[in-house]
């Protein structure tokens, strides 16, 4: 399945050039499932005369910088459109419909206070993490991280992460794939890992929900 994957993504490329790849980053930016480790580094890839060749070419595809500036473009699009849904759905909607998740107006105004002090920093380092980088952008959104450093470090993030993967397929030329793919293995494993956690963490905050809940409907005794 994978590998299959891989194809219809080079296929995009090869195609459409670079508004495939414009289209490609957006979709991987927000909520949708694309694969950055298929996609930059094949990029870089076709920054290369052996990349133009094997598209039948007599010289490279595509150009570094442009693609560079089209990844940051690109996954600031994305990034801004998952912000813009949680900011204007998310924060009313679990307000509420949140008590059937076990959230509470207090927490989302913890939540809001959390990406107050340490949004950036969440942000940024969200862009290099399998799952969380997709996601990323919706909590940022309902807690209406302010949006200059929303911007400044989803664009720093994204244009370390998919500058870091296009020079990698710019170096590893035709080795690019094998490589992307067992990289592809590893980016799973962490994913699964993240789920685990995530759930894990998810019981945890029901399971306390409850406690409180029962301890709120217990009667109170007098002597």
């Amino acid at each position: 399945m994978l590998a299959d994957f891989a194809k219809w993504v080079q296929g995009l490329i090869a195609d459409l050039g670079y508004p495939g790849l414009f289209v490609l980053i957006v979709l991987e930016s927000t909520m949708v499932p694309i694969p950055s480790l298929l996609v930059m580094p094949f990029a870089g890839f076709l920054a290369t005369e052996a990349g133009g060749k094997s598209l039948g070419l007599d010289g490279a595809l595509f150009s570094l910088p442009v693609i560079l500036v089209i990844n940051s473009v690109a996954a600031l699009t994305g990034s801004l459109l998952s912000y813009w849904l949680g900011a204007a759905g998310g924060k009313p909607l679990l307000l509420r419909y949140g008590k059937w998740l076990f959230v509470r107006p207090k927490d989302i105004e913890r939540s809001e206070a959390y990406f107050s002090r340490h949004g950036g920093a969440t942000v940024l380092i969200a862009r290099f993490l399998p799952v969380v980088r997709h996601l990323i952008s919706i909590p940022a959104g309902i807690a209406r991280m302010p949006l200059p450093k929303f911007l400044t470090q989803t664009f720093l993030g994204s244009t370390l992460w998919g500058g870091g993967l296009m020079v990698l397929g710019y170096v590893l030329g035709s080795q690019w794939e094998s490589v992307a793919t067992k990289l592809k293995r590893v980016d799973l494993i962490i994913a699964g890992l993240i789920v685990l956690a995530l759930l894990a963490l998810g019981i945890r905050f029901v399971v306390r929900r409850r406690r409180e809940r029962v301890r709120q409907d217990a009667p109170t005794t007098t002597d």
